[in-house]
């Protein structure tokens, strides 16, 4: 088929190289000229694991190629995929305004075939049909257009092995061509295609990531109980995991959820909720319990270090997530801002494996930003860890103890062996754990969207 795809993000990008890869023919445009000018010379400006390959599989082949605004490319696509920015306001309000941008640069198929459009922006119930409005009233009566909806569910990190290896497919659709088209498409990737109406798709979205907030702020809230009664709390998650209701995934406790999806998309279902009059209480309460998790690291350092306005305290990662430069909503952003708050005189210095120039420009003002873990650790009075990059669990508790000058850790991931740096001379503090975890179990690995 010959597809489009508008919007070079990491989804747009990963749908396009990954459909390429599959065998079609795929044009990917942005309105950014930088951007598409870097991926197109095999420079990519984001950190995600497979990506740059993919793509260059793709330029090689002749079957990927870039470009900007309008294009005949686009005109002759027989699916367009709109996978621009949705970015929301901080009440949950979706903005809309690059999806409308990009519609408007649709025309009619040659011959005055039906044109399909495929939604996989995150956007507000509703969306793909004002959308189908929208171009109807702009196209000729003759040309015929589906808007279908089709949700995207890829992990930062993780992107290329979710398109290739989907959990499942959702199409949203109104007309029976447009999904048979979409069920064409996606045949060659073995998982579960649901079928169903546009609505319940663009809503299916929003639930999802919602329903992962409300899970990582319950374990959370779990692991602050387990600290005031005495339990341990990567047993009690263990044990949680191993109820197949339940499940192992986002038990992890520690700083909380961040990221472009989680945040974004539960405000998002909270404010469609009270507009549409169907309050959605516990989902408003995982942001409320997410935004005090700040407070809480707070308090345990200064639990652990007294006068902290004089201190030197070492924050190891940055990013949202391993294996990810972003930092939209990192937690990291918000534990700085509420040390700054309540220490001012604090010294803050920071590392993470994936800084960049980017990275950079988003960090307060202020904060030491090092190339090493030893460059970001030497002097400090404590250290805190903020995502669980490789990189910070091989750290040794030789290496805390020769840089640090006092070498006290606050495991904000619970991805440190926590027993053995205690039994070498680390202080190690992990989140609703025991000081010392019993020898010979374990310690819970958290996994984080």
């Amino acid at each position: 088929m010959k597809i489009a795809v508008v919007g070079a993000g990491i989804v747009g990008l990963t749908t396009a190289a990954g459909f390429a890869d599959l065998g079609h023919q795929v044009y990917c445009s942005d309105s950014d000229g930088d951007k598409i000018e870097r991926i197109a010379s095999g420079s990519l400006p984001y950190l995600e694991p497979g990506l740059a390959e993919l793509v260059d599989r793709g330029l090689e082949s002749g079957r990927l190629s870039f470009g900007m605004g309008v294009s005949p490319a686009i005109g002759d696509a027989e699916i367009v995929f709109l996978a621009v920015g949705t970015p929301a306001t901080d009440d949950g309000e979706i903005l809309l305004s690059q999806l409308w941008e990009a519609a408007d640069m649709l025309w009619p198929r040659a011959g005055g075939m039906r044109r399909l459009i495929a939604v996989k922006s995150t956007v507000p119930v509703g969306t793909a049909e004002r959308l189908e409005a929208r171009l109807r009233a702009k196209l000729p009566a003759d040309c015929g257009v589906d808007v279908v909806s089709v949700p995207e569910f890829l992990r930062e990190g993780f992107a290329v092995r979710d398109f290739f290896e989907p959990s499942r497919i959702v199409i949203g659709s109104a007309a029976h061509e447009a999904a048979e088209l979409m069920d064409r498409l996606y045949r060659r990737l073995s998982t579960t295609v649901v079928h169903t109406d546009r609505r319940s798709a663009e809503l299916a979205k929003l639930a999802a990531n919602a329903a992962l907030a409300i899970k990582i702020s319950y374990a959370n809230e779990m692991a602050a109980l387990s600290e005031q009664t005495g339990a341990d709390y990567p047993d009690i998650a263990r044990i949680l995991g191993l109820d197949p209701r339940i499940g192992p995934h986002f038990l992890g406790a520690g700083l909380g959820f961040g990221g472009s999806c989680l945040p974004k998309d539960t405000r998002a279902l909270v404010r469609l909720a009270s507009e549409a009059g169907a309050p959605q209480t516990v989902a408003s309460a995982a942001i409320r319990a997410n935004a005090v998790l700040p407070q809480r690291m707070a308090r345990k350092l200064e639990a652990a270090l007294s006068g902290l306005s004089r201190r030197r305290v070492a924050l190891l990662g940055l990013a949202f997530k391993p294996g990810t430069a972003d930092l939209r909503e990192a937690p990291s952003l918000r534990l700085i801002a509420e040390l700054k708050k309540r220490y001012p005189g604090i010294t803050l210095a920071a590392y993470d494996p994936a800084v960049d120039v980017a990275m950079k420009r988003q960090l307060p003002a202020g904060i030491g930003l090092y190339g090493s873990a030893e460059e970001a650790l030497r002097g400090a009075d404590a250290a805190i860890v903020v995502t669980e990059w490789p990189e910070i669990r091989k750290i040794s508790a030789e290496d805390y103890k020769s840089w640090m000058s006092r070498p006290i850790i606050l495991d904000g991931r619970n991805c440190l062996d926590a027993h053995a740096l205690n039994a070498q001379g680390v202080v190690c503090i992990g989140v609703g754990r025991l000081p010392a975890a019993p020898q010979g179990i374990p310690a819970y690995q958290g996994r984080h969207a």
